[in-house]
């Protein structure tokens, strides 16, 4: 019998390789460390359905498999297949891109960071580096007003999410990955400790990849729950961003006039993007929750530029429109085999293992004083906090990667995902390449080819 109809045959019907957590192998909170049981994460009417068993078509056996196209995967999948292994993407939306596309976050935070010399320098490089180029090329981004460098100039770009989500398809296309878009992950194939593969939701039904290296990128730890792994679960405000047109026609010498907030510029002169901090301690885990924000933001945003529209000099200001996905700026972090500190970040740690060099964009209060933007320190990002404690082959990207709550505000932003998404991918390469599990590469190794691709590591 060939390897490949051996696994069609035995992925449910009772082979070592198992589901994970969430069909039927449930996790005790208070063993785990976990803040929720598996397959409670909202009230239901308290019964259960069995599914029956069945056999699942393997879609394909990969060297590397990523899920979620946002920042962090598309640069995990970029990276990994530029260093030669077969890789596959995942990704639930139509576009890739995630929040900064999608959710119309455009700004690119945290590019920038303080030096030993105390200079405001940039900081992101690599793959990230490559996309901000090759937008700024294209003539569609223009500097944040939010944030400047020690000479007063604004830096950390703002995007246009078009633009962006066309770079990154062709980034993806040329570097020669396989992208699934309209597909959701659902569970973790597991045998043992080791993780083999997930299983995948289509139009197209159940099926599953099975890889030598997978990548969570899901943003909320979807896969580091699945394989029993240990997290932190965090609450915080989720909001919906949306996007206004002909802001350039606002008339401000009419009788009657008076400043509304229409936003921030984009790199489109008459559209502009508006922000929504929305509610605090909310849950992303919840979908029930998730929906009634969405209804209850779509609402409040239709009712506010209603208003906008009334007020003179306004009148030809318009809804573009509003965010193909919820802002969750947090769910799920990793408890990974290092957890970075805010310590660590405000004091130049140096780590042996250090994948990429983070900025910071907002003010931080350490030590009972409050840290401008323009005084915090670059801070590194050591390779062990992508790595989870029990897991094998698994590696974690993105805004769930293991770090402090306090150090949220940085760590979950754009620029971080796309360092980390780049030093997981090219690690997962390097993993099958050595035939070795991610946790025991060779780290000069590492470095080196993240330097060959362009990462700057201090």
């Amino acid at each position: 019998m060939k390897r490949r109809e051996f696994l069609n045959r035995t992925l449910i019907a009772g082979s070592a390789l198992a589901l994970g957590t969430g069909c039927q192998r449930r996790i005790d909170p208070a063993v785990t460390g976990n803040t929720e049981p598996s397959g409670a994460l909202i009230p239901g009417t308290g019964t259960t359905i069995t599914e029956p068993s069945r056999e699942i078509p393997v879609l394909a056996e990969t060297d590397v498999l990523v899920i979620g196209g946002g920042s962090a995967g598309t640069a995990a999948a970029i990276a990994a297949s530029r260093a030669g292994a077969e890789t596959y993407l995942v990704e639930r939306y139509n576009h890739l891109g995630g929040l900064w596309t999608g959710g119309l976050v455009l700004p690119l935070l945290s590019t920038h960071g303080v030096d030993t010399r105390k200079t405001r320098r940039q900081v992101m490089f690599g793959i990230g580096g490559e996309m901000a180029q090759r937008l700024k090329d294209l003539g569609m981004t223009i500097p944040n007003r939010g944030t400047r460098d020690t000479a007063g100039r604004m830096i950390d770009p703002v995007v246009d999410p078009e633009a962006a989500k066309y770079v990154l398809d062709d980034m993806i296309v040329n570097s020669g990955v396989k992208i699934l878009f309209h597909t959701w992950s659902v569970n973790a194939i597991m045998d043992g400790n080791s993780i083999k593969g997930v299983f995948l939701e289509s139009k197209s039904g159940r099926m599953a990849i099975l890889a030598k290296v997978v990548v969570d990128c899901t943003g909320d730890g979807d896969i580091i729950h699945w394989a029993g792994e240990k997290y932190d679960t965090m609450k915080y405000h989720i909001g919906l961003v949306h996007r206004l047109g002909n802001v350039d026609r606002i008339d401000t010498t009419k009788p009657g006039y008076t400043k509304m907030p229409v936003g921030n510029p984009t790199p489109i002169p008459s559209v502009n993007w508006v922000n929504m901090y929305g509610r605090g301690d909310q849950d992303a885990l919840d979908v029930v929750n998730l929906s009634q924000l969405q209804l209850d933001y779509r609402r409040e945003i239709w009712e506010s530029v209603e208003k906008i529209r009334e007020t003179p000099g306004h009148e030809e200001v318009f809804l573009l429109d509003t965010a193909s996905q919820l802002g969750v700026r947090i769910s799920r972090i990793l408890e990974g085999e290092y957890t970075l500190t805010l310590e660590d970040t405000m004091t130049y740690k140096s780590f042996d293992d250090v994948i990429g060099i983070c900025g910071a964009w907002t003010t931080m209060l350490y030590n009972g004083e409050r840290v401008i933007p323009a005084d915090r320190p670059m801070w590194q990002i050591p390779y062990r906090s992508l790595l989870p404690k029990k897991t094998e082959n698994l590696l974690v990207a993105g805004r769930c990667f293991s770090f402090q709550r306090e150090l949220m505000t940085d760590a979950r932003v754009i620029a971080p995902a796309l360092i980390t998404g780049h030093g997981a991918g090219a690690a997962a390469a390097l993993a099958v390449k050595d035939r070795e599990t991610p946790r025991n590469i060779d780290i000069g190794k590492l470095k080196k080819l993240l330097l060959e691709q362009g990462a700057w590591l201090g």
